[in-house]
């Protein structure tokens, strides 16, 4: 089994104070984008209709591919849950640049992000989540992407699910004890999850629905974290 690295150092963060973020003008909806496009071509959506209402596109030029490989891992979500994403209001919008850039976290310009060394700010950081518009940079989704989660898009979106659909499960008493249990295996040495539930349980989502391999090692280290998140995303 692949030993996966984490570290809290460059690990992107959420942002509790996007609560009242709206979607960013100067984006145009996944169900817009022309069918003809390269992206379009590019996916085979199992959840076209609710991917098209969440995720919001760059009105100038892209990568594409990029772009229809992040859509491709949120299909990988539940229905059921993409469903109450949508019922939130929550979009998910793809950006190229610099995060503070978009109008919904300018406010952030030159300000130094938790877990993050003294010369980072958040104009390089790649994704922000926690508010009902999650910000995505394209093309940075893999770890070591100046961010240190297993995949950028969902951690960052499990911000977003944990306060605004299973309402700050980081704070639930079973989530905590089982926290306290099971990240020194998880994440070993790593004082970035043993302080921020939020994040134990932002990365071990991303864990969960990334992929077999990743899936697979969140049950062998953590598996009282997997069967909460299993049960959680399935069943809330």
């Amino acid at each position: 089994m692949k030993k996966w690295i984490f570290t809290g150092l460059f690990l992107v963060v959420s942002l509790t104070l996007m609560g009242s973020s709206q979607a960013d003008i100067g984006a145009i909806q996944l169900k817009n984008y022309p069918y003809s496009s390269e992206l379009k071509q590019a996916v085979d959506l199992i959840s076209a209709d609710l991917l098209g209402e969440i995720v919001l596109l760059p009105t100038e030029s892209f990568d594409e591919i990029e772009a229809a490989a992040i859509i491709s891992r949120l299909d990988q979500l539940p229905s059921t849950l993409l469903q109450k994403i949508d019922n939130q209001n929550i979009k998910i919008k793809l950006f190229s640049g610099r995060l503070t850039e978009n109008p919904s976290v300018k406010h952030l310009t030159g300000m130094i992000p938790r877990g993050y060394t003294s010369s980072t700010t958040w104009d390089q950081v790649p994704g922000i989540g926690g508010g009902k518009t999650v910000l995505v940079k394209i093309g940075y989704s893999d770890q070591g992407m100046d961010h240190g989660s297993v995949n950028l898009e969902l951690h960052e979106l499990a911000h977003s699910i944990d306060r605004y659909i299973f309402e700050e499960i980081r704070s639930n008493s079973q989530f905590i004890r089982i926290w306290q249990e099971e990240q020194p295996r998880l994440f070993p040495n790593d004082s970035y999850f043993s302080t921020f539930s939020e994040e134990y349980f932002a990365e071990s989502f991303a864990l969960y629905f990334l992929n077999v391999e990743t899936r697979s090692y969140l049950y062998e280290n953590a598996p009282k974290t997997f069967s909460f998140i299993r049960q959680m995303a399935h069943n809330h």
